[in-house]
């Protein structure tokens, strides 16, 4: 079922990138598919940035779902993920990820305790979109 009100504007194996422009919301569906190399989190993320390029981050809201995404805490991941993440959620009007795990929340606050702006992260959907205060039916979250 797709989402209603939401196009999508890239996919790789990794991801997905949806617009909302009515709710002025972006979704990123990350996939369970694992990062087979530092180079992969990078070219996955510049992907991501050019299918946003003509979105005002300033008013959009943005709602990652990562809760397929597989757990890794290597130095190499973190730093990719440090820089790649801070970059993709830089100038959004808020944001919320949503986690599978209070590990994964637990690593996502530690990396990303250098954000100038702070992000709501959340196991529970419906936390996060109250967060966000937007209304998307739950079922929509699962296949976009």
């Amino acid at each position: 079922m797709p989402f209603l009100g939401l196009r999508e504007l890239d996919r790789d194996a990794f991801m997905a990138v949806h617009h909302d422009p009515a709710q002025h919301l972006v979704f990123i569906k990350r996939y369970s598919l694992n990062y087979p190399s530092v180079a992969e989190i990078e070219q996955s993320f510049q992907r991501i940035d050019r299918a946003l390029g003509a979105i005002s981050r300033l008013r959009t809201l943005l709602l990652v779902d990562a809760r397929e995404a597989p757990l890794r805490n290597d130095d190499a991941f973190e730093g990719a993920f440090v820089h790649c993440h801070t970059r993709l959620t830089q100038g959004f009007k808020k944001t919320a990820v949503i986690l599978k795990s209070a590990t994964g929340v637990l690593q996502l606050g530690r990396l990303s305790k250098g954000y100038t702006k702070p992000m709501g992260i959340f196991t529970r959907p419906e936390d996060a979109l109250h967060h966000l205060g937007v209304h998307i039916d739950l079922k929509q979250l699962t296949d976009p």
